[in-house]
């Protein structure tokens, strides 16, 4: 009986290998799903006639009563979000079929969360210790930076107006390619350098006063 319970409680992650090697494999198969589609390309949008709550999956508005569940793509396009893993992991099988994209997308509680880009050699360990004992450390380093943000309070990092490369961190819509929606109405810039993921935070926990612990090995 406890191992039914271990095993129901287990996390399936969704993971998208693309023909030229690149795979995507997010904590959050939600993150995967979007930047999958983001990868793809909104170009063919259009021709998809896959539905989700019988309403267009994509769309350029969002639908009020879905309105926590939808992320933009790109140039204006958005994605109904709703559904579990099996659901995301069905309808990329669909596009990839009617496009001949060639993708391999698994479903597994075995994956670990990672994003490895074809030509990338080097494992990078970003690890966040909270005060009360929270430990933040996805293999993948822009999920451990969102989850951190989360943490601490996207309004309080807002506040902070902080910048990166002369961009504000936080904005309240997508106005930049490295941003990743982390509220219904935020956008989150992320640097594509872990050292400059580890700079904000430092940061961010000198102005907040967190006490943090940031373990960065390279």
């Amino acid at each position: 009986m406890e191992e039914k319970e271990r095993q129901r409680s287990v996390s399936k992650k969704l993971r998208v290998i693309f023909p030229d090697g690149e795979t995507i494999c997010y904590s959050s198969s939600k993150v995967t799903y979007v930047e999958t589609l983001k990868k793809i390309g909104t170009a063919n949008f259009d021709e998809i006639n896959i539905e989700m709550c019988h309403l267009p999956l994509f769309t350029k508005e969002i639908y009020p009563q879905y309105k926590d569940d939808m992320e933009m793509v790109d140039n204006g396009w958005y994605v109904n979000t709703r559904g579990g893993v099996y659901n995301k992991a069905a309808q990329l099988n669909l596009i990839s079929e009617q496009f001949n994209i060639g993708l391999t997308v698994d479903v597994s509680a075995d994956f670990k969360g990672e994003r490895v880009s074809r030509g990338s050699k080097n494992l990078l360990v970003l690890q966040i210790t909270f005060p009360d004992g929270t430990v933040i450390g996805e293999e993948n380093t822009t999920e451990t930076f969102m989850q951190c943000v989360w943490k601490i309070g996207i309004e309080k990092v807002r506040q902070l107006n902080l910048l990166h490369g002369g961009k504000p961190l936080i904005t309240h819509n997508k106005q930049y390619n490295n941003q990743i929606q982390i509220d219904s109405n935020k956008w989150l810039l992320v640097p594509s350098a872990t050292k400059d993921k580890v700079k904000l935070l430092k940061v961010m926990n000198i102005m907040l006063h967190l006490n943090m612990d940031i373990l960065f090995i390279s």
